[in-house]
Protein backbone atom coordinates (compact mmCIF):
# COMPACT_ATOMS: atom_id res chain seq x y z
CA UNK A 1 0.00 0.00 0.00
CA UNK A 2 1.54 3.29 -1.10
CA UNK A 3 -1.31 5.68 -0.30
CA UNK A 4 -4.07 5.73 2.27
CA UNK A 5 -6.59 5.64 -0.59
CA UNK A 6 -5.51 2.05 -1.29
CA UNK A 7 -6.42 0.90 2.23
CA UNK A 8 -9.72 -1.01 2.28
CA UNK A 9 -10.47 -1.39 6.01
CA UNK A 10 -12.14 0.95 8.49
CA UNK A 11 -9.98 3.80 9.73
CA UNK A 12 -9.97 6.95 11.77
CA UNK A 13 -9.76 9.60 9.10
CA UNK A 14 -9.31 13.04 10.66
CA UNK A 15 -9.16 15.38 13.63
CA UNK A 16 -10.24 19.01 13.36
CA UNK A 17 -8.33 21.71 15.20
CA UNK A 18 -8.66 25.48 15.32
CA UNK A 19 -6.33 28.45 15.41
CA UNK A 20 -6.93 31.97 16.70
CA UNK A 21 -8.01 34.74 14.30
CA UNK A 22 -4.91 36.27 12.74
CA UNK A 23 -2.75 33.18 13.37
CA UNK A 24 -3.30 31.23 10.14
CA UNK A 25 0.31 31.65 9.01
CA UNK A 26 1.61 30.61 12.44
CA UNK A 27 -0.65 27.54 12.41
CA UNK A 28 0.78 26.56 9.01
CA UNK A 29 4.33 27.09 10.30
CA UNK A 30 3.54 24.88 13.29
CA UNK A 31 2.18 22.07 11.09
CA UNK A 32 5.20 22.30 8.80
CA UNK A 33 7.50 22.29 11.84
CA UNK A 34 5.92 18.90 12.67
CA UNK A 35 7.08 17.70 9.24
CA UNK A 36 3.63 17.83 7.64
CA UNK A 37 2.50 19.22 4.29
CA UNK A 38 -0.36 21.73 4.33
CA UNK A 39 -2.88 22.18 1.52
CA UNK A 40 -5.86 24.50 1.21
CA UNK A 41 -9.10 22.55 0.80
CA UNK A 42 -10.90 25.56 -0.68
CA UNK A 43 -13.84 24.69 1.58
CA UNK A 44 -15.05 27.84 3.37
CA UNK A 45 -15.29 27.94 7.15
CA UNK A 46 -17.85 29.90 9.13
CA UNK A 47 -15.07 32.32 10.11
CA UNK A 48 -14.71 33.42 6.46
CA UNK A 49 -11.46 31.62 5.69
CA UNK A 50 -10.91 28.15 4.23
CA UNK A 51 -10.10 24.86 5.91
CA UNK A 52 -6.51 23.70 5.64
CA UNK A 53 -5.62 20.02 5.42
CA UNK A 54 -2.51 18.92 7.32
CA UNK A 55 -0.92 15.78 5.88
CA UNK A 56 1.49 13.74 8.04
CA UNK A 57 2.60 11.90 4.89
CA UNK A 58 3.91 14.53 2.45
CA UNK A 59 3.73 12.03 -0.42
CA UNK A 60 0.00 11.37 0.08
CA UNK A 61 -2.10 14.53 0.01
CA UNK A 62 -5.44 12.75 0.37
CA UNK A 63 -7.75 15.36 1.90
CA UNK A 64 -10.17 12.80 3.34
CA UNK A 65 -7.98 10.34 5.25
CA UNK A 66 -4.79 10.37 7.34
CA UNK A 67 -5.22 14.11 7.75
CA UNK A 68 -6.13 16.68 10.30
CA UNK A 69 -7.86 19.93 9.49
CA UNK A 70 -7.18 23.36 10.85
CA UNK A 71 -9.43 26.37 10.49
CA UNK A 72 -9.94 29.73 12.09
CA UNK A 73 -11.90 29.75 15.31
CA UNK A 74 -15.56 30.66 14.83
CA UNK A 75 -16.79 33.93 16.42
CA UNK A 76 -18.82 31.96 18.99
CA UNK A 77 -15.70 30.21 20.28
CA UNK A 78 -13.71 33.47 20.21
CA UNK A 79 -16.34 34.97 22.55
CA UNK A 80 -16.31 31.94 24.87
CA UNK A 81 -12.50 31.87 24.95
CA UNK A 82 -12.42 35.58 25.88
CA UNK A 83 -14.87 34.97 28.73
CA UNK A 84 -12.92 31.96 29.99
CA UNK A 85 -9.61 33.88 29.84
CA UNK A 86 -11.12 36.82 31.75
CA UNK A 87 -12.58 34.47 34.36
CA UNK A 88 -9.22 32.71 34.78
CA UNK A 89 -7.43 36.04 35.21
CA UNK A 90 -9.93 37.15 37.88
CA UNK A 91 -10.19 33.82 39.72
CA UNK A 92 -6.94 32.80 41.45
CA UNK A 93 -8.21 29.27 42.19
CA UNK A 94 -9.04 28.65 38.52
CA UNK A 95 -5.70 30.16 37.43
CA UNK A 96 -3.86 27.89 39.87
CA UNK A 97 -5.73 24.81 38.61
CA UNK A 98 -4.91 25.72 34.99
CA UNK A 99 -1.24 26.05 35.96
CA UNK A 100 -1.36 22.59 37.58
CA UNK A 101 -2.93 21.16 34.43
CA UNK A 102 -0.30 22.79 32.19
CA UNK A 103 2.53 21.50 34.38
CA UNK A 104 1.04 18.00 34.19
CA UNK A 105 0.59 18.19 30.40
CA UNK A 106 4.22 19.23 30.04
CA UNK A 107 5.79 17.02 32.69
CA UNK A 108 3.74 13.81 32.79
CA UNK A 109 1.41 13.94 29.78
CA UNK A 110 0.05 10.40 29.98
CA UNK A 111 -3.72 10.49 30.50
CA UNK A 112 -4.07 14.02 29.09
CA UNK A 113 -6.31 14.27 25.97
CA UNK A 114 -4.22 14.22 22.80
CA UNK A 115 -3.88 12.85 19.31
CA UNK A 116 -0.77 11.16 17.98
CA UNK A 117 1.32 11.04 14.83
CA UNK A 118 3.79 8.30 13.95
CA UNK A 119 7.22 8.98 12.47
CA UNK A 120 9.47 6.48 10.72
CA UNK A 121 12.68 7.54 12.44
CA UNK A 122 13.82 8.92 15.80
CA UNK A 123 15.86 11.40 13.74
CA UNK A 124 12.59 12.99 12.61
CA UNK A 125 11.69 13.72 16.25
CA UNK A 126 15.16 15.19 16.81
CA UNK A 127 14.67 17.42 13.74
CA UNK A 128 11.30 18.62 15.08
CA UNK A 129 12.94 19.43 18.41
CA UNK A 130 15.65 21.45 16.62
CA UNK A 131 13.17 23.32 14.39
CA UNK A 132 11.02 24.17 17.41
CA UNK A 133 13.97 25.49 19.41
CA UNK A 134 14.98 27.73 16.47
CA UNK A 135 11.52 29.14 15.68
CA UNK A 136 11.19 32.66 17.15
CA UNK A 137 7.40 32.54 17.64
CA UNK A 138 6.79 28.86 18.37
CA UNK A 139 9.55 28.15 20.88
CA UNK A 140 7.74 30.15 23.59
CA UNK A 141 4.28 28.68 22.84
CA UNK A 142 5.25 25.03 22.51
CA UNK A 143 6.80 22.68 25.02
CA UNK A 144 8.22 19.36 23.79
CA UNK A 145 9.10 16.50 26.15
CA UNK A 146 10.58 13.35 24.60
CA UNK A 147 10.51 10.02 26.46
CA UNK A 148 12.91 7.33 25.25
CA UNK A 149 12.68 3.68 26.36
CA UNK A 150 14.47 3.14 29.65
CA UNK A 151 14.41 6.81 30.66
CA UNK A 152 12.62 7.90 33.81
CA UNK A 153 8.95 8.46 33.07
CA UNK A 154 8.93 6.43 29.84
CA UNK A 155 5.74 4.38 29.58
CA UNK A 156 6.29 2.29 26.46
CA UNK A 157 9.10 0.62 24.52
CA UNK A 158 8.81 3.30 21.82
CA UNK A 159 9.96 6.92 21.66
CA UNK A 160 7.14 9.27 22.62
CA UNK A 161 7.42 13.01 22.23
CA UNK A 162 4.61 15.11 23.67
CA UNK A 163 4.24 18.68 22.49
CA UNK A 164 1.95 20.92 24.53
CA UNK A 165 0.98 24.07 22.67
CA UNK A 166 -1.78 26.62 22.10
CA UNK A 167 -1.35 27.29 18.36
CA UNK A 168 -3.88 24.70 17.14
CA UNK A 169 -6.37 23.01 19.46
CA UNK A 170 -9.33 20.67 19.20
CA UNK A 171 -10.75 21.99 22.48
CA UNK A 172 -10.15 25.21 24.37
CA UNK A 173 -7.17 27.48 23.84
CA UNK A 174 -7.21 28.07 27.60
CA UNK A 175 -5.63 24.70 28.37
CA UNK A 176 -3.94 24.04 25.03
CA UNK A 177 -3.53 20.88 22.99
CA UNK A 178 -1.20 17.96 23.48
CA UNK A 179 0.09 16.15 20.38
CA UNK A 180 2.07 12.92 20.68
CA UNK A 181 4.91 12.31 18.24
CA UNK A 182 6.04 8.69 18.28
CA UNK A 183 8.70 6.51 16.70
CA UNK A 184 10.38 3.23 17.48
CA UNK A 185 14.05 3.18 18.33
CA UNK A 186 14.91 1.42 15.05
CA UNK A 187 12.13 2.91 12.91
CA UNK A 188 10.36 -0.45 12.50
CA UNK A 189 6.76 -0.82 13.69
CA UNK A 190 5.06 -4.16 14.18
CA UNK A 191 1.78 -4.52 12.34
CA UNK A 192 -1.12 -6.24 14.06
CA UNK A 193 -2.51 -9.25 12.19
Amino acid sequence: MDTIGEYTGNLLNHVEALYRPGERELAVEFAEMLGCAVTDTGFPSLAGTTFLAVHPNKRDLNVEHNVFYISEMNPEQVAIEAMLKKHAEENPALRAQLDIYTDRARGMPFGIPHFAMRYRSPAELDAIEARLAAHPKLKDRCHLRIYRPGEEGAAMPIIQGFIHQDVIVSGSMLYGQLIELQSTVNGEFEHAA
